[in-house]
C-alpha cells in the first residue's frame, strides 16, 4: 500500500468475532486463520496492551505486517480457539515469572539482578532501570538489556527482603 491508497476506511479498525474468524493449527506448525471467508496460513498475533489487558485487543496481521484485524477480547470465542490464541501469545511473550530477588547491584549504571526463577537461579542485566522497571498493581515487570522480560505476579507475595530489594526502583 502507497499513500495515494490510504482513504478513511483503509484506516478504519476492523474488528473480528467468533462468527467471522476461525484459528487453526497449519501443518508446519504455524497459527492460520480463516478471516471473513479469507485463508491466511500464517497469522502473527501481537497486544496491543501487553501489560493492562493482556487479553484484549489483540491485533492479527499476515507475515507482511499487515493488519487483517483485532480480537476486542479473548474470552469471546470459544475455550478451543482460546487455546489457539493463548498458546500463540505465550510463544511471543515468555516471561518467566521471579519468586525471590537474591540481590541487585548497580556498577557504571547498569543493575545487576540474581533472582530465583521458579526453583532455578538466574542472573540478567537492566540498563536505564526507570524506563525497565514497571508496575502494573501487583503485578512488576522487568525488561533486561537483551529485551528479555521477567514478571513478579504478586509483589505483595514475594518475601520482605525481596520487596525491600526492589522498591526503591519502582516507580
Amino acid at each position: 500500500m502507497n499513500t495515494n491508497d490510504i482513504t478513511p476506511n483503509s484506516l478504519k479498525t476492523q474488528y473480528v468475532t467468533p462468527s467471522d474468524c476461525h484459528f487453526y493449527q497449519e501443518k508446519a506448525g504455524f497459527l492460520g486463520a480463516e478471516i471473513r471467508g479469507e485463508r491466511h496460513d500464517r497469522v502473527i498475533l501481537k497486544r496491543a496492551l501487553p501489560f493492562q489487558s493482556p487479553e484484549r485487543y489483540i491485533c492479527i496481521t499476515d507475515v507482511e505486517k499487515n493488519e487483517l484485524g483485532i480480537i476486542e477480547d479473548v474470552a469471546a470465542f470459544s475455550e478451543e480457539q482460546q487455546a489457539l490464541i493463548r498458546g500463540e501469545l505465550s510463544l511471543r511473550y515468555f516471561c518467566p515469572v521471579i519468586t525471590d530477588i537474591l540481590s541487585i547491584k548497580e556498577k557504571m549504571g547498569h543493575f545487576y539482578f540474581d533472582v530465583k526463577v521458579g526453583e532455578s537461579k538466574k542472573s540478567f542485566t537492566v540498563k536505564d532501570i526507570s524506563k525497565n522497571i514497571r508496575s502494573h498493581g501487583k503485578n512488576v515487570d522487568i525488561t533486561d538489556i537483551d529485551g528479555n522480560r521477567f514478571r513478579i505476579t504478586d509483589f505483595d507475595a514475594i518475601g520482605a527482603k525481596s520487596r525491600r530489594k526492589l522498591e526503591p526502583y519502582i516507580y
